[in-house]
């Protein structure tokens, strides 16, 4: 099994563990794929995707090491409700693996989060990451983690040009709408890079995703939009 497919089973199996906690960790250096964003408040969430770092890594001994290693991390941030959400997703391009969703008061202090986990720490996996918004989180209690369900991930990009005070206005309420309709259960707003929103469905059919989402400023001036797969143990999106 390649690298690239143990980190996709490691998260997988992430999203179906049984939580449980254990000391923090100091804080470590700067080990991020993004550098634009800026310092958070304290406790602010932080929405992070994990992508493909170095390869070359094959010895099998040591790769299951890894895996245990990176599971026990997900387990012990989560434990200590640092860790909010977490799993693997199906990018087209095999670049982004996952993301996940922390609270922390610094860009620093969430490089120190995952500064035990081998796979990031030695350059495997890159964490991007910025300051996110939770117009409507992904559930933290009540989550069978018996198993895993196949959901959608809908990132909006952002246009070449921003949007006016009244397109960004009409924009939120919209989604607002869509929200509220259930179309979809939860939904992020990122603060910098290149993903203006991040919204949760577990409505499957890509088209009909696409479409509810056709009217909105941002989608009319050009800007493009990704649907993937995205999974999660049951119960985190409702």
């Amino acid at each position: 099994m390649t690298l690239l497919n143990r980190l996709a089973a490691g998260l997988c199996a992430l999203v179906a563990l049984v939580l449980a906690g254990c000391a923090s960790v100091a804080e470590a250096p700067d080990i991020f794929a993004s550098r634009e964003v800026h310092a958070a408040s304290r406790d602010e969430v932080w929405f992070v995707y994990l992508e493909s770092g170095k390869k070359g890594f094959t010895e099998r001994a040591a790769l299951e090491e890894m895996q245990r290693g990176h599971i026990a991390n997900f387990q012990r941030l989560f434990g200590e409700k640092k860790l909010l959400a977490a799993g693997p997703l199906k990018d087209p391009s095999e670049f982004k693996r996952g993301i996940v969703i922390a609270k922390a008061p610094s860009q620093q202090a969430l490089a120190g989060y995952f500064q035990p986990d081998q796979y990031v720490r030695e350059g495997y996996l890159k964490l991007n990451a910025v300051p996110a918004l939770a117009n409507r989180p992904l559930a933290t209690e009540g989550i069978d983690s018996s198993g895993v369900e196949e959901v959608r991930i809908v990132q909006l990009m952002r246009g070449e040009r921003a949007l006016s005070a009244g397109d960004a206005a009409a924009q939120r309420a919209a989604l607002q709408r869509l929200v509220d309709q259930g179309t979809f259960g939860a939904w992020y707003t990122l603060e910098a890079g290149p993903v203006a929103e991040v919204l949760f469905s577990r409505n499957r059919d890509d088209r009909a995703l696409q479409a509810a989402l056709a009217g909105l400023p941002s989608i009319k001036a050009g800007a493009p939009v990704a649907v993937w797969v995205q999974w999660f143990a049951k119960g985190v999106l409702r």
